[in-house]
């Protein structure tokens, strides 16, 4: 029972993590079978997990069609980063006044990660060194409780962000050197600086989704009329 409980886990993490990185891309049609041979795992672990991604709303199941990856929901994205840069901006505040040399030193060494990741240009890698770097403040904060409820609400945002590391026009640099600026407002004590540069980086999103929108205009559902019209001008 344990082993059949851990292969259902293992599927449904490898999957979802697939999706979140864009391994299998909005639109694409999949199988039990490509995806057991590809993961090497039973089709009956596979299916299950499958299940339970469409209950997440990464996945599509189309009768007499197929099963596809879903589309990112930009109405959904865009909510989810709202609730964040409402609440995020409220926790940045509490971690630079609960920031101790502990969680400043594990920062730190979290940029140099980010730093090293970009040279190498690894998006799985720089992802998951941005991810960290956020949650980092919420645990100084104490509220890691918060960030995780945050999650159930990030998915489709996160997709998105995800995508915006596959195109080249938009330098990885900027987000470095938004968390580097970030980093300084908390390490300065300065309340202001802070609310403004979490602000500036979770409103990143807005001038940047009609671009992305252009370059992959099948990846995304529940678009805008405002972003179709940047689109169409």
């Amino acid at each position: 029972m344990q082993l059949t409980n851990n292969m259902r886990s293992e599927a449904y993490n490898e999957i979802r993590y697939r999706i979140m990185h864009n391994k299998y891309t909005p639109g694409q049609k999949v199988s039990e079978k490509v995806i057991s041979d590809e993961l090497g795992i039973g089709r009956t672990p596979v299916r299950e997990a499958i299940i339970r991604i469409e209950r997440d709303g990464l996945i599509d199941v189309i009768p007499q069609s197929g099963t596809y990856i879903s589309k990112i929901d930009m109405n959904t994205a865009n909510n989810a980063r709202f609730v964040r840069q409402i609440m995020e901006g409220e926790i940045m505040l509490e971690a630079t006044g609960r920031m101790t040399d502990a969680f400043y030193q594990e920062l730190q060494a979290n940029m140099a990660e980010q730093e090293r990741v970009v040279q190498e240009r690894d998006p799985d890698a720089f992802f998951d060194a941005d991810e960290a770097f956020h949650k980092f403040f919420y645990m100084a904060a104490d509220r890691e409780e918060i960030w995780n409820w945050l999650q159930t609400i990030n998915t489709q945002l996160n997709r998105f962000r995800w995508i915006r590391l596959k195109v080249s026009d938009l330098n990885w640099a900027t987000l470095l050197n938004q968390h580097r600026d970030i980093l300084k407002a908390v390490h300065d004590r300065n309340l202001d600086d802070v609310r403004f540069e979490i602000t500036a980086h979770l409103r990143l999103m807005l001038s940047e989704r009609k671009y992305l929108l252009s370059r992959f205009p099948d990846y995304f559902m529940n678009v805008s009329d405002e972003d179709l019209a940047g689109i169409q001008a």
